[in-house]
């Protein structure tokens, strides 16, 4: 009986022990690297060649903004497949997503799938001027040319802010 025991609190010691090492190496892996920060703000933005919605919606949105913005913010696409542990490290599980990451390397706000350009640009207004997401109005479904990304009042919402607290 009293080797049972034992034997109990020896698999329950080594599955803690198991948990706290995958835990760790997480909040490792979480730490944004410094060549992933290029200035005050940078918005990074994941993507896969495959992706559909990437490729022909928020590509050309972010190509029309990277030029708008040069020399005030950095734009820096992150193919997942290619880079599976930047992922990983921001937790991306979905693409298009467009994450603002301030020059400590916080993450300041994340928008998981389609998001418009004047979505965006509100964002960064909102954090130049140091204020919090949270504060922005309802976001728009349009695209760069004023169309509406989800016709037919589909319910879909592909842009969701959340700042990283």
């Amino acid at each position: 009986m009293i080797e049972r025991l034992l034997l109990a609190a020896g698999i329950l010691l080594a599955l803690w022990a198991g948990w706290c090492l995958i835990a760790c190496a997480q909040r490792r892996l979480a730490r944004p690297r410094a060549a992933d920060l290029e200035g005050p703000l940078t918005l990074l933005y994941f993507y896969t060649p495959t992706c559909g919605p990437c490729r022909l919606i928020q590509a050309p949105i972010l190509e029309a903004l990277m030029a708008e913005w040069e020399g005030m913010v950095k734009v820096r696409p992150v193919d997942v497949m290619t880079d599976p542990e930047a992922a990983a490290r921001y937790r991306v599980w979905t693409v298009p997503t467009t994450m603002w990451v301030d020059a400590s390397g916080t993450v300041r706000a994340v928008n998981n799938g389609v998001i418009s350009a004047e979505a965006l640009r509100r964002q960064w207004r909102q954090l130049q001027r140091g204020g919090s997401i949270r504060e922005m109005a309802e976001p728009s479904h349009k695209d760069a040319k004023g169309l509406d990304l989800y016709p037919g009042g589909r319910d879909v919402e592909p842009e969701r802010s959340r700042p990283d607290e």
